[in-house]
């Protein structure tokens, strides 16, 4: 192994004693990792002795490297092969748009605005009665049977829903002004829900209910390999062994053709309906409908392959912060890809993102450039 120097020495100690404190664990157990006395620890930290380059290699096999190349950073969801992604794909994306849309009729701001549509003869009726109005009616088989056929009946924003009176009032809520089209559309949106996502939604749950984890990540290494394209060409590709399935490009349309709202946005609006405040925070009722996919292959140092998905919108690709916040982009990792089956990986990706071009002699370059192992090809030194 190549000697360690004076100043990656210290490097190393410095990183390395960050780390065992964020991990609430002490210089004298860190030297027991590394066979050395408490002391000694010290002394190296200030550039009093060197490190064993296998005392260098024990402090990077356990917490990496203190500085490498240029990372990047991200939130991202972490799976140990593309199957496994992209057989979860249709649940998690359903996952995902189950928690955002909880999040929204959970919301004080929103709440409010489907209970100002709620209105009462004599107006007495607070804001918590109406929210167990809404819970009560929820429960009700009449009020199931009037969106089964709602569904049925109306697959589209432009086509006006009516609902009986007398539903609302075996609810609970007497003396109920009729409802005009704003409530009749919150109703739906709210059965919507209710009956095609998450089945024990009430106003008085206290339960968060999960979206799918993300890990904070930086992945560091080379790229060899960096695709982009948009996902709207997978419904113009006829050419059944590169169109796997379309779920890149999935729109939920079981759920969404018979919701009120667009095909983008199952809710219809980004903002509570009818609150134009500046100060209203953003929210993302969209389901996970892309327009872009983008695969970069990374090379670490170490030899190790790592791939970023990236689905979005097309928005510019550096300067979309904001968008990464509210949900517009979703990043997946593939980590530790095998070194002899990573090609084949790479072509289950390519297939299900619709490519037609083969990305392996490309891959193949780069990953030779940088002396990593190409399965199947002869070296000739």
């Amino acid at each position: 192994m190549q000697p360690v120097s004076k100043n990656e020495s210290m490097l190393l100690i410095q990183h390395a004693i960050s780390a065992y404190l964020n991990e609430g664990r002490n210089q004298k157990e860190l030297g027991e990792l590394l066979g050395l006395e408490g002391s000694r620890i010290s002394e190296y930290k200030r550039g009093k002795g060197k490190l064993l380059p296998s005392q260098r290699q024990i402090i990077i096999d356990n917490y990496g490297y203190p500085r490498r190349g240029k990372g990047q950073y991200m939130n991202a969801e972490v799976y140990d092969s593309v199957n496994e992604f992209t057989d979860n794909y249709s649940q998690s994306s359903k996952e995902r748009l189950k928690h955002r849309i909880y999040e929204l009729l959970t919301r004080a701001d929103y709440q409010k605005e489907i209970l100002d549509c709620i209105n009462v003869i004599d107006g007495t009726a607070s804001d918590d009665e109406k929210l167990r109005f809404l819970d009560e009616l929820l429960l009700l088989p009449k009020f199931k049977f009037w969106y089964n056929e709602c569904k049925n009946k109306h697959t589209s924003a432009d086509k006006e829903l009516h609902i009986e009176l007398s539903i609302l009032t075996d609810a609970g809520l007497n003396y109920i002004v009729k409802p005009d089209s704003k409530l009749v559309e919150n109703l739906y949106r709210i059965a919507f829900f209710k009956f095609e996502l998450m089945s024990d939604f009430s106003f008085h749950m206290s339960d968060v209910t999960p979206s799918v984890k993300l890990n904070e990540l930086v992945i560091n290494g080379d790229i060899v390999l960096e695709f982009k394209g948009d996902t709207y060409r997978l419904d113009e590709i006829h050419d059944e062994s590169f169109k796997i399935n379309e779920r890149v490009s999935l729109s939920f349309n079981d759920l969404t053709t018979n919701s009120l709202g667009s095909d983008n946005d199952i809710f219809g609006f980004r903002k509570p309906p009818y609150c134009y405040s500046s100060n209203t925070q953003f929210f993302n009722s969209k389901p996970d409908k892309w327009g872009r996919v983008i695969l970069r292959l990374y090379l670490s140092e170490n030899m190790n392959y790592h791939l970023w998905i990236r689905l979005d919108d097309g928005s510019d690709f550096e300067t979309d912060k904001q968008a990464i916040g509210h949900g517009e982009v979703r990043n997946i990792v593939i980590s530790n890809l095998c070194h002899i089956n990573f090609l084949k990986e790479i072509e289950l990706i390519r297939k299900w993102c619709g490519c037609s071009t083969d990305l392996s002699n490309d891959i193949k370059h780069e990953v030779s450039k940088l002396g990593g192992y190409i399965p199947g090809a002869k070296v000739l030194d």
